[in-house]
Parts: structure tokens; sequence; C-alpha cells
């Protein structure tokens, strides 16, 4: 998909920040970046905080619109397992979110608002959102008893983990898989393992 010069001067910004992190690049090399002068870089942005602002406001936005596709009204334990891999491949994959979770890391030790991100992004959001799922299993009865936060930190801990070092290989993900499939086993209750079979 073509991309107008302001996506391209936010995308690129994205790559070099993560890279070099965000005090090590000059508009100067952003410019370069997209075989441009400093001046187009201004006539889009005030100022290289603007562009960062930017990169964090899309990113959000993409992020938002991914997990936004799973549907918690409807949700079935049969599908957490494919819903887990499906959010790992794209946090693994995607250009945008991958130079994003890089470039949080680098900056979160540095930028306290990008340490909040990060925690918000890729520790917190996932943890809630899969306390919600299994708030709504567990009241289903597809699930056992138990603290849906708990539930949550126990499945997503390996996925984290390899989030951090970017492992997307076949090995790590039928690991991962097998590592849904076990949870699933000692969680779900005999109503949800009827209708699997079903």
């Amino acid at each position: 998909m073509h991309m107008t010069t302001k996506e391209s001067i936010i995308f690129e910004s994205l790559k070099l920040f993560s890279i070099n992190g965000y005090d090590a690049v000059s508009t100067r090399m952003i410019a370069r970046s997209i075989h441009a002068s400093d001046a187009v870089i201004y006539k889009h942005f005030k100022s290289k905080q603007e562009i960062l602002d930017c990169i964090v406001e899309e990113c959000m936005k993409r992020f938002q619109e991914k997990c936004a596709e799973v549907n918690l009204e409807t949700i079935r334990w049969t599908e957490v397992e494919k819903i887990c891999m499906g959010m790992f491949l794209y946090q693994t994959t995607d250009e945008w979110i991958t130079h994003f979770r890089q470039l949080l890391l680098i900056e979160q030790f540095k930028n306290p608002k990008m340490k909040e991100i990060y925690q918000q992004v890729f520790i917190d959001g996932p943890i809630k959102s899969m306390s919600n799922i299994f708030s709504q299993l567990i009241q289903l009865g597809y699930m056992k008893e138990g603290t849906p936060q708990v539930y949550a930190m126990e499945l997503y801990g390996p996925f984290f983990m390899y989030h951090t070092v970017g492992g997307e290989s076949e090995s790590v993900l039928r690991n991962l898989k097998e590592h849904v499939t076990r949870f699933r086993r000692n969680v779900v209750t005999d109503l949800s393992l009827l209708e699997e079979e079903n």
C-alpha cells in the first residue's frame, strides 16, 4: 500500500528510532531516509517530538484495531488458542508493531511516558484482555473457577518472553501452541470438553 509523504516520515522515523534510539536520530537523518530535504520534514511536523507523538498515536490505533477483532460477547474457549497464536504472530511479524515494541524497549529507561506505554501495550493490556475473556468463560462454565488475572499471567508469560526476543520460528510457534493446549487441559470444564466434541 502506497504511503503519503507524512506516513513515510512517520514510518521511517519509527524504524530509525527503534534501531538508534530517539535522541540519536536527527531530522536530517529522517529526511535522508525518505530521500527528501529537511524542509519536507518541517512542512509536515513542527518538531521531532511531534513525529514521536504521531508514531505512538498510529501504533496504538493499529494495536487497538487488532484487539477489537476479538468479540468478547461471542467468544468460546475453543477460540482462545487461535486468538493467542494470532495475536502473537501479529505482534512479532507486523512491521509497525515490532518496531514500536523495540522503540519502547529502548526508550522506557529514559522516558517515563514510553515506559508507561510499554507497560500498557505489552503487559497490562494483554493481561486485562485475557482476564476479561477468562472471566466470561468462567461465568459461562467453560473454565474452572479461579482468579482470571492469575490464569492470564500463566498463559501470557511465555508469549511475553518470546515477544521480547522476537521468536516466531517454527519450533517456538509449536512450543507455544503446546503451551496453550496444556493450559487448556488444566482449566477446561466438562462443559467445554463437550462443546469441543460437537
